[in-house]
């Protein structure tokens, strides 16, 4: 029940954004979770929230003092000689990365809180709640009044770019 309740959950979040996933609580001084509960981490409008079973912590941006990421976890290959795991070996599982929170609690108390997840969720976790604290500048998309290789490369007057990013999709039938 609970595989299939983590997998509605991950479909979910695939579509709702990018970072979070399913994650591991590895270590921390939370009350009610014990380290290696499997939960999700869902990156919300205004907060991060990770769910395991019965328990649900929000994390406001705001209260989020730093992210980082931690050790990068390379899953090992079952041995030979455990044949009910052979499985497991012919799966190519994806590198596991460490994400270290530091937040204060409702009462104002600090608290550290370490989650695994795959190594691409995790640099899309740490990219997005710092965009979204407003340490990191969200990436610009390119416009057609932005320079393009090719400008250099063949000189001719055919491609200069007259339209303004402004005007672009605001431009009468012809």
């Amino acid at each position: 029940m609970r595989s299939t309740s983590i997998l509605l959950l991950s479909s979910v979040v695939a579509f709702a954004g990018s970072g979070g996933g399913p994650a591991v609580y590895v270590v921390g001084n939370l009350d009610g979770v014990s380290p290696g509960a499997e939960g999700i981490l869902v990156l919300e409008k205004e907060q991060a929230v990770f769910r395991s079973s019965k328990t649900v912590l929000p994390l406001p941006y705001s209260d989020i003092h730093n992210v980082e990421l931690g050790t990068k976890v390379v899953p090992t290959a079952a041995p030979l000689y455990k044949v009910w795991q052979l499985h497991k070996r012919l799966v190519e599982r994806p590198a596991q990365r460490m994400v270290n929170f530091e937040f204060a609690n409702k009462d104002g108390r600090d608290q550290t809180i370490t989650l695994e997840l795959e190594e691409s969720a995790a640099n899309e976790t740490l990219v997005e709640i710092e965009t979204r604290q407003g340490k990191r500048i969200p990436p610009k998309r390119a416009t057609n009044g932005d320079p393009w290789w090719g400008d250099s490369a063949w000189k001719t007057t055919r491609n200069n770019n007259t339209v303004s990013p402004d005007d672009l999709g605001n431009s009468p039938a012809k």
